[in-house]
């Protein structure tokens, strides 16, 4: 029986592992890149994304300003027409003037309005 025996010095130098050794090598110098370069790419995303919501809260509170600043608005509007209105109404203009009044204290929340004419207190 004839056993052939293959050196492995023999083996390891030929240029066919040489050749898988470089093929090798230019792989993981490539993922490096491609792993370096998606690193970059994640941080450049991550802080656009920051920017973008420093820019939305400060619109956020321009907009409550511009809110608070339209309710001012209509209620300073609303004002005038409500005491037009309350100035027009039939009821308003039926009520006698009155150029005396006297007021008296009686408990806590309560008021009493004494009249010249009758002398007595209507509660």
């Amino acid at each position: 029986m004839v056993v052939a025996h293959h050196s492995a010095s023999k083996l390891a130098n030929s240029p066919e592992i040489a050749m898988t050794r470089n093929y090798f090598a230019w792989i993981v110098r490539s993922a490096i890149v491609a792993i370096v370069g998606l690193g970059f790419f994640y941080l450049m995303c991550l802080n656009s994304l920051a920017t973008r919501g420093f820019a939305l809260e400060a619109i956020k509170s321009e907009r409550l300003a511009v809110q608070k600043e339209m309710d001012e608005v209509e209620i300073a509007t609303a004002i005038p027409s409500t005491l037009y209105a309350l100035g027009s109404s039939e009821q308003v203009q039926a009520m006698e003037i009155v150029d005396s009044k006297i007021f008296l204290k009686i408990q806590k929340d309560g008021v009493a309005i004494l009249e010249k004419n009758t002398e007595k207190l209507n509660f």
